[in-house]
């Protein structure tokens, strides 16, 4: 059992952090989020088959901005992918969806890429690495 003071501290730790996340998601200008994957992972796929990857965005980039969804395993970009281009989605709050796959070559995707470049796709001013598992065969 923990006695009232560790629980109390505990407490006061755990809310510290929650708020403290809280507040940095949302002040991130630039931002993707609620990410949703079709179908769910874990899962096995047969080469061609689409992962749809659907997400919500925020960016104060008043010009707009690309987003691409990637598939990695390991550290490097998952050989024989097909993914969609990014179309331009504008300043603000907004959803988007990208669709990617595996044409061949025995492959385990353990994580996805998610990029934020600016409108000319000459910077990157966000990213993140959501971990799955797909295996294609």
């Amino acid at each position: 059992m923990l006695n009232s003071k560790i629980k109390q501290t505990l407490i006061i730790l755990f809310t510290w952090l929650i708020l403290s996340q809280l507040s940095m998601a949302a002040s991130a200008p630039n931002l993707v989020s609620q990410i949703r994957l079709s179908p769910a992972t874990p899962n096995i796929l047969k080469f061609g088959q689409n992962v749809t990857v659907n997400f919500k965005y925020d960016t104060t980039e008043a010009a707009g901005v690309r987003i691409f969804a990637r598939p990695f395993s390991g550290a490097n970009l998952t050989p024989n992918y097909a993914a969609c281009p990014s179309p331009l989605y504008p300043f603000g709050s907004g959803t988007g969806s990208c669709t990617f796959t595996i044409s061949s070559g025995n492959a385990t995707v353990d994580k996805i890429r998610f990029q934020i470049w600016d409108a000319n796709v000459t910077k990157v001013i966000y990213q993140i690495f959501v971990p799955v598992n797909y295996q294609f065969r």
